[in-house]
């Protein structure tokens, strides 16, 4: 078992984001960096991905350093349609450097259709690499409740764990 001092270099963040699905069939639908056969994908400044925007929150969150918004403003017209995953990469990046080492991430993502087993593997594998942590990404259905059970978003959680540098 780790050292009591060890134990609290452990840090914590959680993620989470949402967006509505467009009805513009032109629009791709990306998750954790695979994209997903739907008919339109999620609304966005960016490319829209929930899980790469949920799990940059859990990172930065976990790090102390505010959320994705913090650091890549929607209001910012150079981010119009950028790929969330190198986002989440620079996200990394300013945690890594900082002396952090993530451990683990673990997304949930909660949409009506298209079912996500299919992509899993891939979206795990995209996941682990950009953070050089183990990832699970799971997906769960809203069941017909709602604007989610109607297929007009998506969300996605994510929880982080961190080992801070040592002081």
């Amino acid at each position: 078992m780790p050292a009591e001092s060890e134990l609290r270099r452990l840090r914590v963040g959680s993620g989470f984001d949402l967006h509505p699905l467009s009805t513009d069939p032109g629009r791709r639908f990306v998750l954790a960096g695979v994209e997903v056969a739907l008919s339109h994908g999620p609304m966005g400044h960016s490319d829209g991905d929930v899980v790469s925007h949920a799990i940059a929150d859990a990172v930065l969150g976990a790090a102390g350093l505010g959320g994705i918004g913090d650091h890549f403003p929607a209001s910012d017209p150079a981010l119009a349609g950028a790929d969330s995953v190198k986002l989440l990469a620079r996200c990394v990046r300013m945690v890594t450097d900082a002396g952090f080492e993530i451990l683990n991430a673990d997304a949930t993502v909660i949409l009506q259709a298209p079912r996500l087993a299919p992509y899993r593997s891939a979206m795990e594998a995209k996941m682990t690499a950009v953070l050089g942590a183990p990832t699970c990404v799971k997906a769960k259905s809203p069941e017909g409740v709602g604007p989610l059970g109607k297929a007009e978003a998506v969300i996605c959680t994510a929880s982080l764990l961190l080992l801070a540098p040592r002081p």
